[in-house]
């Protein structure tokens, strides 16, 4: 136990005295988030209601009315609403005769053209006899936070909830003695393979597991973003996805021969790819893999991870959860042997 503990203080020394390291897993995803706040923040204040006008005896401008939350509606009919949508005061004119007329074909003429398609289905269903209650609320509703900052953020914390790789690789370069000169110097000392690579992996996922969790809390108090609605899971989920990214790390370092200048950008590459699948780049990128690749984000642990943090603390759903948690931590364990199965007792011809 005491050689464990050497180790581990061993490992966090390396950890702080690598620069590089800090700015890329502590520095670099500070500067990322911070961009990606800014940049869709904007995307999530309140959409502007559409002016549109009713002429009197429109048939369903009653349930026009209701649509408040929607349509800003003018009870102004002929020349004068005309003359208000040659201004651009208004989108549109639902007209008596149920004829609806629009000035453009951007987005609030497509709405429009919507509810006025939805209302002669309605009208059809009163021809036949049939009356609906627009009284009666058929769904339910309920708050909730939504739109492109959070599904984009939930991929950004996704991916650097598994940067232990990071800490893997560097692990196995530290002890394998062909990757480095350390490695090599602790080759002829009397190390314990199973000590130093295990205060490795504890030292990384502390680390990592620290790092996710102070950028939640800088998004949470600086941007009003707050992924701590559930803590208690959203904590466990964190520890899985730094033990899966570390156990990653260590099977890619060594299970092959590349020098770690291939090893790094290979992480990146493939961390960045997985991340745009999972919605980072937007909902389009992530809709088309789902209709497309469906298997893909099923399996892409970047999108598990971001998927069940966005259930857990902007839906308030755990659906899932115990899954995801399972297969992180199982696939982490599984990776962890198989690495020391690759570094046990390699010999080399020289060093």
């Amino acid at each position: 136990m005491k050689r464990f503990f050497s180790h581990l203080a061993l490992n966090i020394k390396m950890t702080l005295k690598d620069k590089g390291s800090l700015f890329w897993s502590f520095i670099y995803p500070i500067l990322l988030l911070t961009l990606m706040a800014v940049a869709f923040s904007g995307l999530q204040t309140e959409r502007k209601r559409i002016a549109v006008a009713v002429e009197p005896g429109h048939p369903f401008a009653s349930v026009l009315h209701q649509l408040d939350d929607i349509l800003d509606i003018k009870d102004i009919g002929g020349d004068e609403a005309l003359e208000s949508l040659r201004e651009k005061d208004i989108d549109g004119i639902y007209r008596a005769d149920s004829v609806l007329l629009v000035r453009g074909k951007g987005m609030n003429e497509t709405i429009l053209h919507e509810i006025g398609s939805e209302l002669k289905k309605v009208s059809s269903v009163y021809a036949t006899g049939h009356f609906l209650d627009f009284t009666e609320q058929y769904v339910e509703r309920g708050d909730q936070e939504q739109g492109m900052l959070y599904v984009t953020l939930s991929s950004t914390l996704g991916m650097f909830a598994l940067y232990g790789y990071f800490a893997g690789i560097n692990i196995v370069h530290h002890i394998q003695a062909n990757l480095s000169p350390l490695a090599a110097r602790l080759s002829t000392t009397p190390i314990s393979r199973v000590s130093y690579v295990s205060a490795g992996i504890v030292s990384g996922v502390t680390t990592n597991s620290l790092n996710t969790i102070a950028f939640v809390l800088y998004l949470k108090w600086v941007w009003k973003v707050d992924y701590l609605a559930d803590p208690g899971r959203t904590l466990l989920l964190i520890l899985a996805a730094s033990v899966f990214g570390i156990s990653i790390g260590l099977f890619i370092s060594a299970s092959n021969r590349w020098p770690i200048k291939a090893k790094v950008p290979l992480g990146i590459a493939v961390m960045l790819l997985l991340s745009a699948a999972s919605g980072m780049m937007g909902p389009p990128m992530r809709l088309f893999i789902e209709n497309n690749l469906p298997w893909l984000n099923r399996y892409n642990p970047i999108n598990m991870v971001s998927r069940t943090l966005y259930r857990l603390n902007v839906l308030g759903s755990t659906t899932e959860f115990t899954e995801n948690v399972l297969i992180l931590f199982v696939a982490g364990l599984v990776l962890c042997v198989a690495s020391l199965l690759f570094m046990r007792k390699r010999q080399f011809k020289s060093l």
